[in-house]
């Protein structure tokens, strides 16, 4: 008998959760858990969201956005779906769909819905002690059949965190996407995406915030061009914090490197964005996961990236590591990495990236459904 397996998404954006449920649509077993995506507001990115939607649909999952009601409303009109749609099993994900999902799915948890919560990342800044979200999480944590984590360190954290043990708390790493990393030609690749085909290209992908450090990224390029260095570096991401990217582009020009230091905003094609770079680098301020730095390394990108969060677990040694916010030690290391340890650093990539797939993911999903809808 097939089951009717909700997806709870904050929207339909350019972050990496939108893509990690697409990943375990596209390889889980539809035939035993037919899919369908609730986003709880609409996009930022149109474009970018219309096309997420065609691929989720593509991979056979029906997708409704809500009308971007308040969240009273939100979570009202939520339960009113998951039961007009006879769901059996709501699969949240992150932050937001995390608490609103399962306040909905409470709602109706009288229908025999099981409830699943995974986790992508820190919440370090959501869940400050004392705080209403910290709270629910716990107590909603006790009525929840089964967590996720796409790492170990974003286990130990969340299990801290809600004061539940581990062992309540599957760990199911994220996969890489095969369309992200797809052979491409470094000069078709730079033709499309306007770079020099010569130039040396140091990248940062990701939305433009806080988390992702490209403020950290943009310091160490204006450092090292002023030292002579003969580089592109370029940024790749929606700009998710306006006023961050701002202040960025006037640091930039103020310099006089707006010609060295460029945006190329939100790229769909990320596989000629990886064959492209000579260099990924990764500044992250927190993360659960880092999925860029898996797809770079099985694209054969080597990778620059802070210690922060889940990147030294999911990078393995296959990437340089430098201290969070280390400006100088950012700059030092893009600027020393010569030729030979960069083809090193690339073919270690490619073997600990091939340790990451989709397939092997969503087959542990399918099984933990199969448990919880068996309770």
């Amino acid at each position: 008998m097939t089951s009717r397996v909700a997806h709870i998404l904050n929207s339909l954006g350019t972050g990496g959760v939108p893509e990690a449920v697409l990943g375990l649509v596209r390889h889980g077993d539809t035939k035993a858990h037919a899919p369908l995506v609730y986003c709880l507001k609409p996009a930022m990115e149109p474009e970018a969201a219309q096309d997420l939607r065609r691929r989720f649909e593509a991979a056979g999952a029906e997708v409704h956005v809500a009308p971007g009601a308040d969240k009273i409303d939100g979570v009202a009109h939520l339960a009113e779906w998951l039961a007009g749609q006879r769901i059996d099993l709501l699969h949240s994900h992150s932050y937001r769909p995390n608490l609103y999902g399962r306040m909905a799915g409470f709602l109706i948890r009288s229908n025999g819905l099981r409830i699943v919560s995974h986790y992508h990342n820190q919440y370090d800044d959501k869940w400050l002690p004392g705080s209403s979200a910290l709270m629910l999480e716990r107590r909603m944590a006790a009525g929840t059949d089964a967590m996720v984590a796409v790492s170990g360190m974003v286990q130990k954290h969340v299990a801290a965190l809600l004061d539940v043990p581990r062992s309540r708390i599957e760990v199911i790493p994220n996969g890489i996407a095969e369309d992200k990393t797809a052979p491409r030609e470094r000069e078709e690749a730079r033709r499309a995406l306007g770079l020099d085909p010569s130039a040396e290209v140091i990248g940062c992908v990701g939305r433009i915030c806080r988390q992702k450090g490209q403020d950290l990224f943009v310091a160490a390029a204006l450092a090292l061009l002023a030292q002579g260095h003969g580089g592109t570096f370029a940024l790749i991401g929606a700009e998710e914090d306006a006023v961050m990217a701002a202040r960025l582009r006037a640091s930039i020009a103020a310099a006089g490197m707006a010609d060295r230091v460029i945006f190329l905003g939100h790229v769909k094609d990320m596989a000629n964005v990886y064959a492209a770079l000579d260099l990924l680098v990764a500044p992250s301020r927190w993360e659960g996961f880092g999925l860029m730095l898996v797809e770079a390394m099985a694209a054969g990108c080597p990778v620059i990236a802070s210690e922060a969060g889940a990147i030294p677990e999911v990078a393995g040694g296959a990437a340089r590591l430098v201290g969070v916010e280390a400006v100088e030690e950012l700059a030092e290391a893009i600027g020393s990495l010569d030729g030979a340890a960069r083809r090193n650093m690339a073919a270690v990539g490619r073997l600990r990236a091939a340790e990451f797939g989709w397939p092997r993911a969503a087959a542990q999903v399918g099984e933990l459904y199969d448990r919880v809808l068996r309770c």
